[in-house]
């Protein structure tokens, strides 16, 4: 099992924009692609954070109020 705590220092603001955070090593990489649901606030800052089987981590922005404000969540899969 690994839990991730993602805290982001900064957002892409434009509505469908899209940002890295890095690259898991090879021990904490899932079996497959997963992805999870950040809610944002107010209704607005709503992404999709994303966990690739090869390491990387994005995420994308769902349209809308985007702000470029910090943003955090904890993601928690099986190995």
């Amino acid at each position: 099992m690994v839990t991730l705590r993602i805290d982001w220092k900064t957002s892409a603001s434009g509505s469908w924009n899209m940002g890295t955070f890095g690259t898991l090593p090879e021990g904490w990489r899932p079996p497959m692609d997963l992805n999870f649901s950040y809610g944002g606030r107010d209704g607005a800052n709503q992404k999709n954070i994303n966990v690739n089987a090869n390491g990387t981590m994005t995420y994308a922005n769902q349209g809308g109020t985007q702000g470029t404000n910090a943003f955090g969540m904890t993601v928690s899969y099986a190995l």
